[in-house]
């Protein structure tokens, strides 16, 4: 299909993922109807929700009489995150797809502001990103947040810092084309965190375009990811959340590989590997799986010595602060 036969239009589908947001769906049902762009598809997909997530899905969709085409979607079965994701174009008719997450509230200009963008780079852009208000649980602005790739210089980072780095984008602001997943195909390592892979994937393909402007109002502690309050978490519980964002991290390199791979770059693949084994490295150390001396062994074989001993004064000093942090937390509560 030859979506440039639109005229000056761009045939865009906004595409809101929920899972077990019951509570916050409707303000974003409500962003997506909001949308001012036209033609636009909503898609709306539930990735089985166990609350009343799709209930109220249906509900408002029925009642829905504006001018966007709406698509309804709930998984049969749930499929994680990144199996849910993968399901988007499959889904989705547009040229240009625009995510939404289940917990924020996309501003009613966000799509055409979104499609001006694109339209400004002669459609070559391959994703484009904004960043957002901060919002509380009640709703309230709490600031703004700007996406990390953007704290490296308005040109972002170059491709090299972008093959190890383990934060890009704020993927609930993203839009992107079908280029991107029809030169790589779906994310195949389910513990990726999506963002981290989109976003070097479209360095890979064509353009990585920033909006410096909140187009989302973002719930940052209400997400499916979202983290446990530290003062109320045991080490042993902080240890284990560290190691399961390290194994979030290593698929992220894992598929950061194999799509370069895909497209025969192999030239940044060498320093990725290194990354890994070094994340496999401090993964290890946290677990304690094997003895000190085996460690020492592993690394000074693989000409890591230096490394191992970084991360081990490393998480000396994260378990010392670790419980500083406490006592004086402990020392708030009881004054």
């Amino acid at each position: 299909m030859d979506y440039r036969m639109h005229d000056e239009k761009v045939v865009t589908t906004f595409f809101l993922i929920t899972y077990n947001q019951e509570k916050y769906i409707r303000e974003a049902i409500k962003g997506a109807f909001s949308q001012t762009y036209s033609p636009l598809e909503i898609v709306i997909s539930d990735d089985c929700s166990t609350d009343g997530t799709f209930r109220i899905i249906e509900e408002m969709c029925e009642k829905y009489d504006g001018q966007h085409k709406i698509v309804v979607n709930q998984n049969r079965e749930n499929l994680g995150l990144i199996g849910h994701i993968n399901r988007i174009t499959e889904l989705s008719s547009g040229e240009l797809i625009i995510y939404a997450a289940g917990d924020d509230i996309s501003l009613p200009h966000r799509t055409a502001k979104l499609v001006e963008r694109y339209l400004a780079t002669d459609r070559k852009a391959s994703l484009l990103h904004s960043s957002v208000y901060l919002i509380d649980i009640a709703g309230n602005r709490v600031g703004t947040r700007h996406p990390p790739v953007i704290s490296h210089g308005i040109n972002g980072m170059s491709l090299e810092d972008m093959a190890l780095s383990g934060a890009l984008i704020i993927g609930a602001t993203s839009a992107f084309t079908r280029k991107i997943e029809e030169t790589f195909g779906p994310i195949t390592y389910s513990k990726c965190v999506e963002d981290l892979v989109m976003g070097f994937r479209s360095a890979l393909t064509g353009s990585l375009e920033y909006i410096p402007e909140p187009l989302i109002l973002y719930r940052h502690d209400s997400g499916i990811t979202s983290r446990v309050d530290s003062r109320s978490q045991t080490y042993k519980e902080y240890i284990k959340s560290k190691i399961r964002g390290e194994e979030g991290y290593l698929a992220v390199l894992a598929q950061r590989i194999d799509d370069l791979k895909t497209i025969g770059e192999g030239d940044l693949i060498p320093l990725i590997k290194r990354k890994r084994t070094e994340v496999l490295l401090k993964r290890t150390l946290w677990t304690r799986k094997y003895s000190f001396i085996k460690l020492v062994s592993y690394s000074y074989k693989r000409c890591l010595f230096g490394v191992f001993v970084r991360l081990l004064l490393r998480e000396k000093k994260k378990r010392i602060l670790f419980y500083v942090k406490k006592l004086m937390h402990t020392s708030r509560v009881n004054s």
